[in-house]
């Protein structure tokens, strides 16, 4: 977010500044005509406004790069990860709309979790179990679990061969290239058990709870209560095909939990609900 308002406002001073200098150019060559009285004041407050524009351009442009430098990513793959194109019906551009549309707001550690490939259809779903830490909002407790499901996960490209029609007599098959990858959609792969996150989940109707978003709802916490992004800087860029997918990483990766924390309590307090 620092990043985005700061190339906005950029614009806008430089296009001041622009005016500005102009101005001051057509008075020095007597083009633009002010009252010798008031020139000097006049010319003393257009360089003072011109200086101050330019600090202020370029304290913005200072504060962008300080949120690009402390931008945290973090793959959490032991495999290589291939990604997939999705659909989004909808997507969420603030924290407010996940919280709204969350039944549970909470701080979790994924303590075991299970992929589901399955090699027919070339996919793969992944249920995690989640003990609450922190919860903020929903009908739950600390320490209740939570089954949540993800698309994507572990898959054993060489299973895939078994059900593709095997090519010529000598012909080299290629399955020597073949190993477990990680699949994900949209850049995003799911939970990895023994990481802690910070999640917006909705239940679904057979008690297994869904990510708000499907892949916007999430953001991994660290040992030092830093929030890690799980998409690269890339992946955050190429998902604004489909609006801010992940806001959250790129507006909260690299900051403390409590500015995630103190965001979520304001707007549960501030609820009509």
């Amino acid at each position: 977010m620092g990043i985005r308002v700061g190339k906005i406002i950029s614009k806008l001073l430089l296009v001041s500044h622009v005016a500005l200098l102009l101005i001051y150019h057509l008075v020095e060559r007597g083009a633009l005509t002010i009252s010798i009285k008031n020139f000097k004041s006049t010319k003393k407050i257009a360089l003072a406004t011109i200086g101050f524009i330019t600090i202020a351009g370029l304290t913005v442009y200072y504060i962008g790069d300080l949120k690009k430098q402390s931008f945290l990513y973090s793959s959490d793959s032991d495999y290589r990860i291939v990604y997939g194109e999705a659909y989004f019906s909808k997507a969420f551009t603030d924290v407010e709309g996940l919280a709204e549309n969350a039944d549970i707001i909470a701080e979790a550690e994924v303590i075991s979790q299970e992929s589901h490939p399955e090699y027919e259809n070339l996919s793969v779903y992944t249920v995690s179990e989640l003990r609450l830490t922190e919860v903020y909002k929903g009908n739950v407790e600390i320490d209740d679990t939570v089954s949540v499901l993800e698309t994507g996960g572990e898959f054993d490209e060489r299973e895939v061969a078994k059900y593709i029609p095997s090519g010529k007599p000598g012909s080299r098959s290629g399955n020597d290239d073949l190993g477990v990858i990680t699949q994900g959609i949209e850049g995003s792969v799911p939970m990895k058990e023994g990481n802690k996150y910070f999640v917006f989940l909705t239940e679904d109707d057979d008690d297994v709870y869904n990510v708000v978003g499907v892949v916007q709802g999430k953001i991994k916490i660290n040992s030092e209560n830093t929030l890690v992004s799980q998409v690269s800087p890339e992946t955050i860029d190429h998902g604004k095909q489909h609006g801010d997918l992940y806001f959250l990483q790129e507006n909260y990766s690299g900051l403390n939990i409590s500015e995630l924390r103190n965001e979520v309590e304001h707007l549960i307090a501030s609820s009509p609900n």
